[in-house]
């Protein structure tokens, strides 16, 4: 099981310093990391009444290059504190030592003399090997700690500025949510989808039934006979496929002139597309014959009324009437 996670987040002087993460060692001294003045659970103390939490307590002591010092939720000048259980309680293993930064220790007035204050390593302390136990460290925020080191102090290595834990408490593990487990049973490729939903769409436009599929456990177990008869009754729907393939749709009109009756039956895609396109091409040089039998009569209509006459594509050209008079012989009666 994983080990609990808790955090202070600083105020210095009234401002946001930022959040410190601890890793609390619960699996070498669980009775120390008992996380109680972190989250508050257990309320107000039996004998001094007060909260028992870190929250609004303070920084008292910090030493640049050593240590920052707290833990005094009670008088708040490192002579007060007090454990969960009342009394001060026992160092519960000193084994671990003192030999990085970043160490969140149990500080004491002697042996045996544990109650609520820690402290913070700022570099390896082995001449406090034995004598403090060590029960966490810093996972996240040490430059936090850090910046608070360096906050100026007075004679008593009390710093000038209030450092305050403006808020605490436990960080909760979230767990990973278990990933959906496959659907059981064949998965078809898109590719082979799509070529089943094809074969089955041209099978239907001409007519043919298309035949379920089997499971697979059903294939495993069919008869060698069954699957010659199946591979024969493929061979005949490929040759019955080439044959109207073959066959154009001027030998169906022959057939049909010659008294024949012919077998009903749809028409295929390839012959559908060919017919239409017959069709429109019909269609189109019909219109092209009726526009020009038009163009035509307006023509000849220009040429009749003696005014207006077509010429060339669709050009006008005006003709002037006495002048066409007297190409006929008739000028010297309209002679002035």
């Amino acid at each position: 099981m994983a080990n609990p996670r808790t955090f202070f987040d600083f105020a210095i002087d009234d401002v946001s310093g930022g959040r410190v993460v601890f890793e609390l060692f619960k699996d070498a001294v669980p009775k120390t990391v008992e996380k109680a003045l972190s989250t508050g659970e257990l309320g107000r103390s039996k004998y001094s009444d007060i909260p028992l939490h870190y929250k609004g307590s303070i920084v008292h002591r910090s030493v640049a290059g050593f240590m920052i010092q707290g833990g005094d939720f009670t008088k708040g000048t490192g002579k007060g504190g007090e454990s969960i259980y009342g009394e001060p309680f026992d160092d519960e293993d000193l084994s671990r030592p003192l030999d990085s930064e970043g160490l969140l220790c149990m500080a004491n007035k002697g042996p045996n003399t544990n109650g609520s204050q820690w402290f913070i390593t700022l570099k390896d302390c082995p001449h406090l090997n034995g004598k403090h136990v060590v029960f966490g460290k810093v996972v996240s925020g040490f430059d936090i700690v850090k910046r608070i080191s360096e906050i100026p102090t007075d004679e008593k290595s009390r710093p000038l500025q209030s450092v305050v834990i403006s808020h605490c408490g436990e960080l909760e593990l979230r767990k990973v949510p278990p990933k959906a487990a496959p659907p059981r049973g064949r998965s078809l490729s898109v590719s082979s989808t799509e070529r089943k939903k094809k074969r089955r769409h041209s099978s239907d436009s001409r007519g043919s039934e298309s035949e379920s599929e089997e499971p697979r456990h059903k294939h495993k177990h069919r008869s060698k006979k069954d699957k010659d008869k199946r591979r024969s009754s493929k061979d005949r729907d490929r040759s019955k496929k080439k044959s109207r393939r073959s066959r154009s749709p001027d030998d169906d009109r022959d057939r049909d002139r010659g008294g024949r009756a012919a077998s009903p039956r749809e028409e295929t895609m390839e012959e559908l597309d060919a017919r239409l396109e017959r069709e429109e091409k019909e269609r189109l040089a019909a219109a092209k014959r009726n526009e020009l039998e038009e163009l035509k009569k307006r023509a000849s209509e220009g040429e009749s009324s003696g005014g207006i006459r077509f010429k060339g594509r669709g050009r006008m050209k005006f003709r002037d009437p006495e002048l066409d008079r007297r190409d006929r012989g008739d000028g010297d009666r309209f002679r002035y």
